[in-house]
């Protein structure tokens, strides 16, 4: 679990990462701590997996992030 003390707090941001399914509907969510959006938009791409991520700051939208296309056989 994330702890963000007020020191912690003052340095980082809180944005959010979403994970979506396969239609498209968020599936999870996680804070991501970051200095600034380069930084949130580097661990967001970090996380892409077998789902796509959107990551968010409040309302701001800063971008998605989608699973490399598989090899086909």
């Amino acid at each position: 679990m994330l702890n963000l003390d007020a020191q912690t707090a003052q340095r980082n941001r809180a944005y959010r990462a979403f994970t979506l399914d396969r239609a498209g509907l968020v599936f999870s969510a996680e804070i991501v701590p970051a200095e600034d959006d380069t930084q949130a938009r580097r661990r967001a791409r970090a996380m892409v997996a077998d789902a796509a991520i959107e990551l968010w700051d409040r309302t701001r939208f800063l971008g998605r992030y989608e699973p490399a296309a598989q090899a086909r056989a």
